[in-house]
């Protein structure tokens, strides 16, 4: 095994434990944990047997293997971002109901001084 092989497993064994333990404090829904285990467990399968990748790309059509990787993980932050933006227009509409509801009940304290 070569020391990039090495090297990537520890960061992916890193990664997964960080999975489960967002999962244990409900910080990650059981859809998301599957979700990271199947990106990581991808990881290491493609690190342990390269030759994997070398057979993919040729299944494709892809000349070099390392051009599946960049691909999918172009694909893959793209979606990763797209979630991100949902995300955050979700929380963005959140504190806005939010804040309508405190200056609705809120009293106007202009008024109250008189």
């Amino acid at each position: 095994m070569e020391v990039i092989q090495i090297i990537v497993i520890l960061f992916v064994l890193f990664a997964y434990s960080r999975a489960v333990l967002r999962f244990k404090d409900k910080l990650i829904t059981f859809q998301g944990f599957i979700f990271w285990n199947i990106i990581w467990a991808g990881v290491i399968v493609f690190v342990l047997i390269p030759s994997l990748m070398t057979w993919v790309a040729q299944f494709i059509g892809i000349g070099r293997p390392i051009d599946i990787f960049i691909y999918l993980s172009i694909v893959l932050l793209f979606y990763l971002m797209f979630r991100l933006y949902v995300k955050l227009d979700q929380t963005e509409q959140s504190i806005s109901r939010i804040v309508e509801k405190i200056a609705i009940n809120k009293p106007n304290n202009k008024n109250n001084k008189k």
